[in-house]
């Protein structure tokens, strides 16, 4: 897969501190294709919105009226307005509609489905990796990103295939970079929404996450 650069002139810092209050301006994009199950479709929004991202998008969803299910909305947990705000198209060609970067997801470990092979890239590396080359600061080592990769980034989306098979080859075929989440080699199967869960925590890290000072003045320190 070609790998794109992304722009930034944040400090390498950025990527690991969690007191951080300075973010990369990248907007992001979570991409759910031909999703089964109304729930998954509403936890995966209360996992980005827990993570501070809102744009939700479904590509070919088994129910049509997926958005608008009481299923889905209790799923969300009060993550209404990301299910508000989703959109609904029928190819992944729309969705990726000015993406710079598209980052497929998949499981890593054989659970004996006849997949194409790919060669999966740890998330929380590929984002440092990926970081690092547009800031300058670890151009020596290529060997996860390109270092000649197009300026700049603005747009990133990472997609999540079905619950039952993942991925179709054709997905991705459209994608720059396989994120594989490393997990259990005997028993590696992620639920979607924890899926997302996961790559959006890792991302929020990577480009500035919550300071931890927020929280000395809330009242509310439910766990």
């Amino acid at each position: 897969f070609n790998l794109m650069a992304v722009s930034s002139a944040s400090s390498a810092s950025a990527l690991t501190s969690a007191s951080t209050t300075s973010c990369l301006q990248i907007a992001t994009r979570f991409i759910l294709v031909q999703t089964n199950h109304n729930g998954n479709v509403g936890a995966a929004a209360r996992a980005m919105k827990t993570m501070g991202f809102d744009d939700l998008v479904l590509v070919e969803p088994r129910d049509p009226k997926v958005l608008r299910r009481d299923k889905t909305k209790h799923g969300a947990s009060g993550a209404d307005n990301i299910l508000s705000n989703a959109k609904v198209y029928a190819s992944l060609e729309e969705a990726l509609d000015g993406v710079d970067i598209a980052c497929a997801t998949g499981m890593p470990v054989n659970m004996a489905l006849d997949r194409p092979e790919q060669h999966f890239q740890p998330p929380r590396q590929y984002f440092s990796k990926m970081l690092s080359t547009a800031t300058n600061q670890h151009k020596e080592d290529s060997s996860i990103v390109s270092s000649a990769l197009p300026l700049p980034l603005n747009r990133i989306a990472f997609l999540f295939g079905n619950e039952r098979v993942g991925l179709r080859p054709e997905d991705f075929d459209e994608c720059d970079v396989v994120l594989g989440i490393p997990t259990n080699p005997e028993f590696g199967s992620l639920n979607v929404a924890s899926a997302v869960q996961l790559i959006a925590y890792d991302w929020r890290e990577a480009i500035g996450s919550y300071s931890t000072d927020m929280l000395k003045d809330s009242r509310d320190h439910r766990l």
